[in-house]
């Protein structure tokens, strides 16, 4: 018989106690760690949370100026039918929408009054009810240009206000989130009717990925919320408290972490002199349970406090353009990549921007929106998507009329100019751009 003794190394990651709550902590937005901190209080008397006069007052004024007031009598509810109801709603959410605009301080009058008319404009689901044409008639500009004060106006909160259609709510939904799968968009804008029928074969086969991942896909889609603008009509919306600012003092910049909404976190001396002083074993257990835990929820957010930092100070550095002038100026960068330059797992980085605002030189913005795919040139550096789009356009609008670019032509132009990009790819941000192929561009010219 022959023994022999194999020695391997592998590499696990304990997940501690203390992990586990530090990375619960983190997900949390401003809003959900504020509840999470008194329910935490309720169950351990060695917490002593106190709250700040800022809290008191932004709860007052929430309270007052809730979009959708859960404090409805029974008798006004009957005197009250649905639709008066919708339109009281929608009349108290314009001047939410309206309060957004500021955050976007390099707007026109013209393209603040198209915003403003936008908004006047939604219909009960806050779709927008409105042809864009008609819009660009009535303050003499483009449809381009309405389109792009649109994709402006549907980054404001609540998601998905200013979609055009069922299918459109969909698509943002999906461009909203970092973690979609790749062909979540194809599948909605092209295969909603096999969707609709299960078609597993039919979707496997035509995109050529296997049954398992088409099927992943259609349950990402699934669980896409189908008009939740009508779900979240009696729900209130809250103002947008940001977590951080960064702000600019002799050429340095600052970050400064907004804690003055939380409430302050410690630990009752009078309970700990109360429980140390019990001889009763099962009390010192108690106690020591209690302690621990309440020192968990105090490391656990300063964690948090630390990651968040962190992360901003990368965010400075690779998005310095951004914070000097805007949106317009944002570069492509992907959860991994901060997760390589801070030495963490990328779902550390999901955690850390989820829910969470940054205010900014140039307004107030969700630290997702500052994740942005791209494309990799030949120089190994990365195009903005938004940026490949504005160029495509560009090419189309200065085309000749009597020769029509195709979607080859203008793949091949821009890979002149060192943009790596498919035909498909082009001639998907062309749809989404709204413009029609080449062959249509010149039919609709002859007619």
């Amino acid at each position: 018989m022959h023994v022999s003794l194999d020695i391997s190394q592998t590499q696990k990651i304990a997940l501690t106690t203390e992990l586990i709550q530090h990375l619960e902590i983190l997900h949390y937005s401003g809003a959900e760690l504020e509840g999470y901190i008194y329910e935490k209080a309720n169950d351990n008397p060695l917490l002593h949370v106190e709250d700040s006069k800022f809290q008191k007052s932004y709860k007052d004024v929430l309270q007052l100026s809730s979009v959708f007031s859960n404090n409805r009598s029974s008798n006004l509810s009957e005197k009250m039918d649905s639709i008066q109801t919708r339109l009281a709603q929608k009349d108290s959410l314009e001047p939410y929408l309206l309060e957004q605009i500021p955050m976007h301080q390099n707007l026109s009058k013209k393209d603040l009054s198209i915003i403003k008319y936008l908004i006047c404009s939604l219909d009960d689901r806050l779709f927008l009810d409105i042809e864009l044409e008609e819009v660009a008639e009535k303050f003499k500009t483009t449809t381009e240009h309405v389109e792009d004060i649109l994709d402006l106006f549907q980054t404001f909160e609540p998601i998905g206000v200013g979609a055009r259609s069922f299918t459109d709510y969909l698509l943002i939904q999906i461009d909203r989130d970092l973690t979609a799968p790749s062909l979540a968009r194809d599948f909605v804008k092209f295969e909603l009717e096999n969707i609709a029928t299960l078609s597993l074969k039919i979707l496997s086969k035509k995109y050529r990925i296997s049954i398992k991942e088409t099927q992943e896909i259609l349950n990402y889609i699934k669980n896409l919320n189908p008009l939740p603008i009508l779900e979240d009509m009696f729900k209130p919306i809250q103002y947008i408290v940001p977590d951080a600012e960064v702000i600019k003092r002799n050429g340095q910049w600052i970050i400064q972490l907004n804690r003055k909404y939380l409430p302050t976190v410690s630990i009752s001396n009078t309970y700990v002199d109360l429980l140390e002083s019990d001889p009763d074993p099962k009390t010192k257990k108690y106690y020591q349970d209690c302690l621990k835990d309440a020192l968990l929820l105090m490391q656990g957010i300063e964690q948090r406090d630390k990651t968040i930092y962190s992360l901003l100070r990368v965010l400075l550095e690779k998005q310095q353009d951004f914070f000097e002038k805007g949106m317009q100026e944002i570069k492509p960068m992907r959860l991994k990549d901060a997760s390589i330059i801070l030495g963490v797992h990328e779902s550390t980085i999901s955690r850390t921007i989820r829910s969470k605002y940054i205010r900014t030189p140039q307004g107030t913005y969700a630290l997702q929106s500052l994740f942005t795919k791209g494309l990799v040139n030949n120089s190994g550096k990365m195009d903005s998507v938004s940026y490949v789009k504005r160029r495509i356009k560009e090419l189309i609008d200065s085309e000749n009329p009597d020769n029509r670019l195709s979607d080859q032509q203008i793949t091949d132009i821009l890979g002149e100019e060192e943009i790596q990009i498919s035909r498909r790819t082009v001639a998907k941000y062309r749809e989404e751009l709204n413009i029609f192929s080449s062959s249509k561009r010149v039919y609709i010219s002859i007619k």
